[in-house]
């Protein structure tokens, strides 16, 4: 009879983590646009490994409506000379590919990916993903504090550039995901599926 051993736990660091948020014209995939978009992709360990972002132009620059300027700050010329959005779409496939998507309300930012990603005949869908809004209301099950990115940022002592900066506050999500997995005592990758929504 042959002993049966058990595999050691996967480290953390052997696993990546592409944290995406996006800027938008407004809050409805069906009608508004993508106009900024960053990716941090940081391992188990948070080191950043790659990142990317950039101010996305339309699929139809006729007729796109610029909205939302005094949230995000990003001017309507800024826009006109943006990344195509089929070559942005395609920058963040290729860095999300293999790694734990992640975003702040990530169902907003997957939302748009996936309609921008129809309008253009791109193949991007995303079903399994990390969601630090609903870690952080887990690891608060007394609702004792605001989730807001702002307001996690503030409890957590994260500081931002700006917000409602793509890049900003991406890496503001990778920040708070580690203080999230740290109050959940993650400390293998066997237990990363506790996180997925």
């Amino acid at each position: 009879m042959t002993e049966q051993h058990t595999p050691p736990p996967i480290a953390l660091e052997n696993v990546s983590f592409a944290v995406v948020d996006l800027e938008t014209t407004g809050v409805d995939p069906a009608t508004d646009r993508i106009l900024q978009m960053a990716a941090i992709v940081i391992d188990g360990s948070g080191n950043v490994v790659d990142t990317f972002d950039t101010i996305v132009k339309p699929e139809s620059p006729e007729q796109y409506v610029h909205g939302a300027e005094h949230i995000h700050g990003i001017s309507e010329a800024q826009v006109a000379n943006g990344m195509p959005l089929r070559d942005a779409l395609a920058r963040l496939r290729q860095m999300s590919d293999g790694k734990f998507f992640t975003a702040h309300n990530a169902r907003f930012d997957i939302g748009f990916i996936h309609a921008e990603s129809q309008r253009v005949g791109f193949d991007m869908t995303v079903t399994s993903f990390v969601d630090t809004l609903q870690l952080a209301r887990r690891t608060d099950a007394e609702r004792t504090r605001k989730h807001t990115l702002d307001a996690l940022c503030a409890h957590y002592g994260i500081e931002r550039e700006r917000a409602h900066e793509a890049r900003s506050d991406a890496t503001a999500t990778a920040e708070l995901l580690f203080h999230l997995m740290r109050e959940m005592n993650i400390t293998s990758a066997d237990q990363l599926d506790d996180l997925l929504s």
